[in-house]
């Protein structure tokens, strides 16, 4: 495997595994997702209300909607691959080292807001970058490699959100300062981040050739943007495909309350777990869950067909829905009880959504433009999540959770309906 494989920008996957840098692309890949937990948390440990903190982190997201842009510079824009995925980090590592220093001064939240779309922007970049150095062509990539990648994703989450959170919580306890607490948590992991940025420096291939050839910003939306456009919106099929990116909304509303459900004070109507408890239920036993669940349910799509698979995803994804009912309703539940139903309830979602990103990969490869239309295709997934998320903070402050899961339960139908529709348009 010679270093040439790799500067392209559409690589060829080999069977090889380079252990020196594969599983530690993926660990910072897992790093974006870690974070903006992350933000949820500490905006609401530091005194913002559900509203004010789903707010924010909506606007925080809203750079997930320029994805497509964002693919397409960096398939035309000078630089190799190597260079945005080391740029990316090192903006990252700036980044949650500016936000560190500012969490314990009166400036917290204008340091936060400031500091932290550079982290989801640069985090948007490494994934297209990573996506673009290794990933290509998703149906041959060997198995072995995909499990690895998975493996990786989960260990970096699990770290980001379960190790992280149950140290600040601990520093909590030994030092009683919240704000100390956590921005030795930046502190940490902007550490991480700059060694993988050095790390990645030695041990990723790359080098001065080939670039992309500079092109100009407008040619690139007039050209091969609309075209693109144009043929994800003719056809019944094609329109299917994007209603079919609707599977999502129950699960984008319920997102960001159940994991408020787990910190929210009891006399709030949440469980009131400490940061240690959130760490070990969701940060590690709720990960852990859902990637079991990805991982079986791709063995389901792979051995049965996505056609006789979606509709029984669709139904088990509703079983997450139920588990944060119950949890609202027994608020004096043990830790026992909050994490088997943590287990479950993510288990089944990470069922539930391998249907999903085969949806958005069957979408992906139907035209031409495979990676802007994937961008695109994230774009709307995206702008899906945000409304929501934007939305169930006002709600959930007007309702109540109890009221805000037996809601959003009822949209389970969504995925169902979706899920159906799709049994009989890709009968053949």
């Amino acid at each position: 495997m010679t270093d040439n494989n790799y500067n392209n920008p559409h690589p060829t996957p080999t069977n090889r595994l380079r252990w020196s840098w594969f599983p530690s692309l993926f660990l910072g890949d897992g790093m974006l997702l870690s974070l903006v937990v992350l933000a949820l948390v500490v905006l609401r440990r530091f005194g913002l209300n559900n509203a004010l903190t789903t707010l924010y982190i909506s606007l925080l997201c809203l750079p997930f909607l320029l994805r497509p842009l964002f693919e397409m510079v960096v398939a035309h824009f000078r630089g190799t691959i190597k260079v945005w995925i080391l740029s990316s980090e090192f903006i990252c590592t700036l980044s949650l080292w500016a936000i560190a220093f500012t969490l314990p001064t009166n400036y917290w939240l204008q340091g936060f807001l400031c500091f932290m779309p550079f982290i989801i922007v640069s985090g948007i970049f490494y994934k297209i970058a990573i996506r673009r150095f290794y990933i290509n062509k998703a149906d041959n990539i060997p198995p072995f490699h995909k499990l690895i990648a998975r493996l990786s994703r989960c260990a970096s989450l699990m770290f980001g959100i379960g190790a992280m959170t149950m140290l600040s919580g601990n520093m909590e306890v030994l030092t009683r300062n919240v704000r100390y607490s956590w921005s030795v948590m930046f502190y940490i992991m902007a550490g991480i981040e700059f060694f993988l940025w050095l790390w990645h420096s030695i041990f990723l291939p790359g080098g001065k050739k080939p670039y992309a050839q500079p092109k100009d910003l407008l040619g690139l939306h007039r050209g091969e943007f609309r075209l693109v456009m144009r043929t994800m919106t003719s056809g019944m099929r094609n329109h299917f495909m994007l209603f079919s990116l609707l599977y999502i909304l129950p699960e984008a509303l319920a997102a960001a309350i159940s994991l408020l459900l787990y910190i929210d004070a009891p006399h709030n109507g949440g469980l009131g777990l400490s940061p240690q408890e959130f760490g070990l239920s969701f940060g590690t036993i709720g990960i852990v869950a859902l990637f079991a669940g990805i991982h079986f349910g791709n063995k389901a799509i792979e051995r049965c067909g996505m056609r006789r698979c979606i509709l029984p995803m669709a139904l088990l994804m509703s079983l997450h829905g139920l588990m944060m009912t119950f949890m609202s309703f027994n608020t004096a539940a043990s830790l026992g009880t909050v994490c088997l139903s943590t287990f479950i309830g993510y288990a089944a979602l990470g069922i539930g959504m391998t249907a999903y990103w085969a949806m958005i990969d069957r979408f992906s490869n139907a035209g031409n433009g495979t990676e802007l239309r994937n961008a695109i295709a994230l774009g709307i997934m995206s702008l899906i999540v945000i409304v929501s998320v934007l939305f169930s903070g006002l709600i959930q402050n007007v309702i109540g959770y109890r009221q805000f899961f037996i809601l959003t339960t009822g949209f389970y139908i969504v995925p169902i309906v979706v899920a159906a529709v799709n049994i009989f348009m890709f009968r053949k």
